[in-house]
């Protein structure tokens, strides 16, 4: 379920940053920043094979910076976001949080030899699910860092990959899923 409330809320987002990006104007030289308050409720949602209320609340802000000749050079992302997760049945409340900043390139880089490069770095928390007493149960925080190498024809010719910081979650729902079960189970 979380994956599905991030993709609709990220779906929503980048529609909003696809339209800043239509409207840049060409001789741009300064970033263009949008900033978004989010606060949604969502009654009986089922999460990792619970029925819960998830109240996600935060700010998300969107920098899209430009180039010399007002192309988009990258683009950044920052997100405070909380989903409060409370059990139907029970009351129990758990907490799930992003507190990160996405910066990438929107267009890959290519090169005089042909070659094509695109990267995308996290910064901060990216994941973090945690009880009303702060007890941590799962975080996925710190630096990650991708660049993707590749040919002509977009064959993957090399990834460089740099992390930092504990990394529990690293996309694996089933641990994310646990580490909800045992605080609202």
């Amino acid at each position: 379920m979380k994956r599905m409330v991030h993709t609709v809320v990220l779906t929503g987002l980048m529609t909003l940053v696809a339209g800043w990006l239509a409207g840049a104007s060409a001789g741009a030289a300064t970033p263009q920043v949008s900033h978004m308050r989010i606060n949604q409720s969502i009654p009986n949602i089922n999460v990792c094979g619970f029925t819960v209320n998830s109240v996600v609340q935060g700010t998300f802000t969107s920098q899209v910076f430009f180039d010399q000749f007002g192309n988009v050079s990258s683009i950044q992302n920052e997100s405070h976001v909380v989903s409060t997760l409370t059990n139907v049945a029970n009351g129990k409340v758990v907490y799930v949080e992003n507190s990160s900043r996405d910066r990438f390139q929107p267009s890959p880089v290519v090169h005089p030899d042909g070659t094509i490069t695109q990267s995308d770095t996290l910064t901060g928390i990216d994941n973090r699910v945690y009880t009303s007493h702060s007890s941590v149960l799962v975080t996925d925080d710190g630096f990650f860092s991708i660049t993707g190498t590749f040919d002509s024809q977009g064959n993957l010719l090399s990834v460089q990959v740099i992390e930092h910081g504990p990394h529990q979650f690293a996309g694996d729902f089933t641990v994310e899923c646990d580490a909800i079960a045992s605080a609202i189970g």
